[in-house]
């Protein structure tokens, strides 16, 4: 009997370390989540200096105005009627 309530012991341990564990990683990959849309964000934020298409220079207050901005203002109107 004393045997039978040690392995209870010892499987309750077990269980109660995997669970800690899954936990652990459960907690983890939602930091993780939470980083990638951090900087999917930051990423979409930052605005070119130069146009990703022709290569011209993207005026300052172009880059202020639209955060992100990724075309000069010809690309862009050319990107947006296709």
């Amino acid at each position: 009997m004393v045997t039978e309530n040690m392995d209870d012991f010892v499987y309750n341990n077990e269980e109660e370390s995997e669970m800690a564990q899954l936990h652990s990683i459960h907690l983890h990959m939602n930091a993780i989540a939470d980083i990638r849309q951090k900087l999917s964000r930051q990423t979409q934020q930052i605005s070119l200096s130069e146009c990703q298409d022709c290569g011209e220079d993207i005026p300052q207050a172009r880059q202020q105005a639209v955060p992100g901005v990724q075309r000069c203002v010809f690309c862009q109107e050319v990107h947006e009627k296709h």
